[in-house]
């Protein structure tokens, strides 16, 4: 009994010295990337909408290019290759993302584009379903719209409902080479203290054979709705890289 004690007592000193050793640190360690001092470059992969339009993003209007981006999302179930372009950009002067604006949640500024992705050509056909502007009026004002209850503010014609509230449905023309209005849908004070009150705007453009499209921004942007609308058109002119009927040289080579 007596022998057994240093033994055991012996073991018990080597097991605590190997508890207290630190553990060794991985030998192949990632070292972490070195915090990010201005927004990434470059432009997204190209996205395609539809057969004459294909979006290359600048990444400075994509809050996922430091968030960790999730592949663009498709509408259209069974449809390969087809997808739906979102972006977003700050007032006043239309510009992207920087190290601090894209932190406040809740900017005034901002101008989110919900969703640009292709449309049914049919849906400016007479009565036809979908997000054609004067469908939509039309059935607006025999469903639910006050044809009497409106005003005429910054360009467009602003509806009540049959039973009054601070919501609005507003209608105008909204690109007049193209004869293609807009609808959208706006709010009234008073407003709740912590409310973010929104205006949204969607609807079908025949464009590129056939685009829905929505987008969304605070409601004090009220007056500036047309500039805001003509601004996007700029963009996806621009950021447009599908090879155009009688362009040999196609749009990527530009990118």
């Amino acid at each position: 009994m007596s022998l057994r004690l240093p033994a055991l007592l012996a073991a018990s000193l080597i097991a605590a010295a190997g508890c207290a050793r630190k553990p060794s640190a991985p030998v192949n360690a990632v070292p972490s990337a070195p915090p990010l001092t201005a927004w990434p470059e470059g432009r997204t992969a190209p996205l395609t909408i539809t057969d004459t339009l294909m979006l290359a993003i600048p990444l400075q209007y994509e809050r996922s290019a430091i968030e960790g981006a999730h592949g663009p999302r498709s509408p259209f179930t069974g449809v390969a290759g087809r997808t739906e372009a979102r972006f977003d950009f700050f007032l006043p002067d239309f510009s992207g993302y920087t190290l601090q604006n894209y932190r406040k949640e809740s900017d005034p500024n901002k101008v989110e584009v919900v969703y640009l992705h292709a449309g049914n050509a049919h849906e400016a056909e007479s009565d036809a379903p979908g997000e054609y502007p004067p469908n939509m009026l039309k059935r607006a004002l025999a469903e639910y719209l006050n044809a009497r209850d409106y005003k005429d503010q910054y360009g467009l014609r602003c509806y009540q409902g049959r039973e009054r509230s601070a919501r609005l449905t507003c209608y105008g023309r909204r690109d007049e080479a193209a004869k293609e209005d807009i609808m959208l849908t706006t709010l009234q004070p008073p407003y709740a203290p912590e409310a973010f009150p929104q205006m949204q705007a969607r609807y079908f453009s025949t464009r590129y054979g056939g685009v829905r499209i929505a987008w969304r921004t605070h409601v004090g942007n009220l007056p500036r709705w047309h500039e805001i609308d003509a601004q996007i058109w700029k963009f996806i002119d621009a950021w447009n890289v599908a090879q155009q009927p009688g362009d040999a040289g196609g749009g990527l080579a530009g990118l």
